[in-house]
């Protein structure tokens, strides 16, 4: 009933969980395609010897093409009708695709999107992502999906979130998408890929259930400097452009679009420049000034949060009771900060009473703390995190 395509690029740490956890889905008419991307680990051994004890894996060699060239490869291969994708280092929950297939078999949808969960390499918080529609079906989507669908300015977030592994396509709608998108393009793919779909999609389920475990590490994070990222955001653009002008809805959706492109290129700002875009936002603290007037603390963190936060700290004449304001990419960062940043170490071996976390996402700060506490021996009582307002300099009238 169901083709499930593992792209697979040099992620023999992760694999072997990746497959078992496909393996003991539910559901039993599955197949997995294992489509080796030119790894240059272990990963093509591991495919093979699962191929050899599974009648239902297929694997696939082929010379290195990135992501869309991979799950092409297994579109074109797929027996089943319903496609999903799952990354190699990620897993899923073993009723994932049942439930998938359950909501499908029901109403016969284009596209069932469910949440994400993301798992931080501490095992310290998930994080579960949701669509931000109510869950139920919908027919029409140019009305009911269309006016949020890249991007919901009222709540400041997407409104389907760009991601391919949470979902379950028609393969005939898929592979069109799949032959048609820029291969060149290689930061957003996901995203060019979806709202494309979703195009063409007639109906769309939404559900409120998360059951794909996406895994984020310190060693996955993308700091590549890579002046492509320009012509790659273009040709995004570009192509979801032309896709959106046919629309009754082309004026909201470009919309959109243009507020999606500037995510992406903050990234390039950053990745390239140097530059964080997040300095530009509002940002809103609150945190009990007599504690830190009372109190010696250290700023965790400089980017674009702590850079606010040390304004916000020297606006209210706290700067005598900093002591240090450490990262840990502090050699890359304080060119951009105007006081001297230290390492983790360095600011540890000082006289304080305080760390104060400097970023906005809780799930991070949880994952900060206990690397204070397991790896630097820090008094959890010494750790504060306050939840912060980062408001958009990007309005929607901007755009």
């Amino acid at each position: 009933m169901i083709s499930i395509i593992v792209p697979v690029y040099n992620s023999e740490k992760y694999l072997i969980r990746c497959i078992e956890s496909i393996l003991h889905q539910s559901i039993e008419s599955i197949e997995i395609i294992l489509i080796d991307d030119g790894s240059m680990d272990k990963s093509d051994e591991i495919c093979d010897k699962y191929s050899g004890e599974y009648s239902n894996i297929k694997v696939i060699h082929k010379e290195n093409g990135g992501s869309t060239s991979a799950r092409l490869a297994g579109v074109e291969a797929a027996t089943y009708d319903l496609i999903g994708f799952v990354d190699s280092d990620d897993y899923v929950e073993p009723e994932m695709f049942a439930e998938l297939y359950k909501m499908y078999s029901e109403t016969g949808a284009d596209l069932i999107s469910s949440g994400t969960i993301r798992d931080y390499d501490t095992g310290r918080k998930n994080e579960i992502i949701m669509d931000n529609y109510p869950e139920r079906l919908y027919r029409d989507i140019e009305n009911s999906i269309y006016p949020s669908m890249l991007f919901d300015f009222n709540n400041n977030n997407f409104g389907i979130y760009p991601t391919l592994w949470n979902k379950l396509f028609k393969k005939n709608i898929i592979k069109k998408i799949l032959e048609e998108i820029d291969r060149r393009v290689f930061y957003g793919e996901d995203a060019l890929t979806i709202y494309s779909y979703c195009m063409e999609a007639k109906s769309i389920y939404i559900l409120h259930k998360a059951y794909y475990h996406y895994c984020i590490r310190n060693d996955s994070m993308c700091h590549d400097c890579n002046p492509e990222l320009i012509m790659n955001t273009y040709r995004l653009y570009a192509t979801l452009h032309e896709k959106f002008k046919g629309s009754s809805k082309k004026n909201e959706l470009i919309r959109q679009l243009k507020r999606y492109v500037l995510e992406l290129e903050s990234h390039t700002l950053e990745s390239i420049y140097g530059i964080n875009h997040g300095l530009l936002n509002i940002w809103e603290f609150n945190y009990d000034s007599q504690l830190l007037q009372e109190n010696k603390f250290i700023i965790y963190g400089a980017n674009a949060c702590g850079q606010a936060l040390f304004h916000y700290v020297r606006r209210n004449d706290l700067q005598d009771n900093l002591v240090a304001w450490v990262d840990k990419n502090y050699e890359q960062l304080e060119f951009q900060c105007d006081y001297e940043l230290e390492s983790i170490n360095n600011g540890l071996s000082k006289d304080y009473d305080l760390i104060i976390i400097a970023v906005k996402n809780s799930s991070l700060a949880d994952v900060i703390r206990d690397e204070l506490i397991t790896n630097y021996h820090v008094e959890p009582n010494k750790i504060i995190w306050e939840e912060c307002i980062e408001k958009s300099f990007f309005s929607e009238a901007m755009l």
